[in-house]
């Protein structure tokens, strides 16, 4: 059991019964979900959770009814009900592929985010998710990255970009500049290739850009814990490095969430009027290929190559034209995954459940690993498999570490990249 949930009193309870009566007065999104299901089980057949374990609590409308119910009684959970939903709502990836079905556009993922804020209220939040907030909030990052850490990074890439392409590509850092470029900071250190592809799109199409030491990580997990504070505190630095540095757009790397918040949720960089563009990093490429900007080979990524639609990039943004032409631009055998798009199946790691590897203190049999790798992403394993590609382009690091596993896990010998690698390996410079 999560230790904090020995430790709620009265007073704790009276405020998960307020945050529930609060909903009357909430988003309309939020109050229609909470009023208007007809119980058709649409969600459910559309669900790739409860398509995978068709058991009442996988049920989307099911594990909504957890806070529905409450909201009707104008009543709030008890400690048992809270432990329920700490498991179950965290069995959500919040995909959103409920509300493409649902004949009445009801969306079960503001349920889910909705309960999450609830139990991130009392101290509920799963443990990885809560400490990389406060790691975030301490030092701006996820990671934890040091200014020091990030400078030698930057060199490092440099040095590694001029050996292979043979021309000086900088990646600048703290200048004024058109663009502002930021993405998931577990990309950069983790995955430090893909930044490298980026600064090389950059460099070739001739734009002026910058990294920001206060702001280059644009991953924000308040999303994934219903923590608005956080959320807006994250966003915020974003806004004022965009100030800062004087640049003309905001430009989002392969991060999907990071991108959704950005965009549209963050408050500051969402709000109307701003001296700066918000956009993406497929969107931009795709235009500057359009205009023959670019020069690529796609022979150089011979290997088959499929697509992975990123549920905030592609549902939740409308993202899903413009990474396919960037890709289609580099590798010489593109196959697509059935269904994809708008439809296509969540990784199983969304909504922050690609770092949750233990049982985080909920009564389940199974860990959340186990969880992801056996039921969450089970659609996704099968739609890859069946397309024979030797690549999977993951362009959102909560995706790609959970596809990687996924893969590793069911023996596929399926390898997971990024966009801009590829894009990288096809540059002509």
């Amino acid at each position: 059991m999560h230790p904090r949930l020995a430790t709620l009193g009265p007073k704790d309870l009276a405020q998960a019964r307020a945050a529930v009566r609060a909903i009357q007065n909430g988003p309309r999104a939020l109050q229609l979900a909470c009023d208007l299901c007809v119980r058709c089980g649409r969600c459910a057949k559309a669900c790739h959770v409860s398509r995978a374990s068709p058991e009442r609590r996988h049920h989307p409308a099911g594990r909504a009814e957890l806070l529905r119910a409450f909201f009707r009684r104008g009543q709030g959970p008890d400690a048992g009900t809270l432990a329920a939903w700490m498991r179950d709502f965290y069995e959500c990836t919040g995909c959103r592929r409920c509300a493409v079905f649902c004949p009445l556009g009801l969306d079960n993922s503001v349920i889910t985010r909705k309960a999450r804020s609830i139990l991130h209220g009392l101290g509920l939040t799963p443990c990885r998710i809560a400490a990389t907030q406060e790691t975030s909030d301490a030092k701006g990052n996820n990671e934890g990255a040091s200014l020091a850490a990030i400078r030698d990074m930057v060199r490092f890439l440099e040095e590694e970009a001029a050996g292979e392409h043979g021309a000086p590509i900088r990646i600048p850092l703290d200048e004024r500049a058109d663009v502002l470029f930021a993405t998931a900071s577990s990309e950069i250190i983790a995955r430090p290739e893909n930044l490298l592809g980026c600064a090389a799109f950059f460099h070739a199409a001739g734009i002026s850009w910058t990294l920001s030491s206060r702001a280059f990580d644009a991953a924000n997990f308040g999303l994934f814990s219903g923590d608005d504070a956080h959320l807006g505190r994250k966003n915020r630095l974003l806004h004022e490095a965009c100030l800062d540095l004087g640049v003309r757009a905001l430009v989002i790397g392969e991060c999907g969430h990071a991108f959704r918040v950005a965009r549209y949720m963050g408050g500051a960089t969402s709000a109307p009027g701003l001296p700066y563009a918000v956009t993406d990093i497929f969107t931009l490429a795709a235009d500057v290929l359009g205009r023959g900007g670019v020069t690529l080979d796609p022979s150089r990524n011979p290997e088959a190559v499929t697509y992975h639609d990123p549920c905030n990039f592609g549902r939740s943004g409308g993202i899903m034209e413009a990474p396919r032409q960037v890709l289609r631009a580099c590798v010489a055998d593109f196959r697509e995954m059935r269904p994809n798009r708008e439809e296509n199946f969540c990784c199983g790691g969304g909504g922050g459940l690609a770092v949750l590897e233990t049982a985080e203190g909920t009564d389940r049999p199974d860990t959340f690993y186990e969880f992801r790798m056996k039921v969450a992403g089970r659609m996704k394993l099968e739609q890859i498999t069946a397309t024979g590609a030797a690549l999977v382009a993951a362009p959102c690091f909560n995706c790609l570490r959970q596809i990687e596993q996924l893969m590793d896990y069911h023996e596929t010998g399926v390898r997971v990249t990024t966009v801009f690698e590829l894009f990288d390996r096809a540059l002509r410079l």
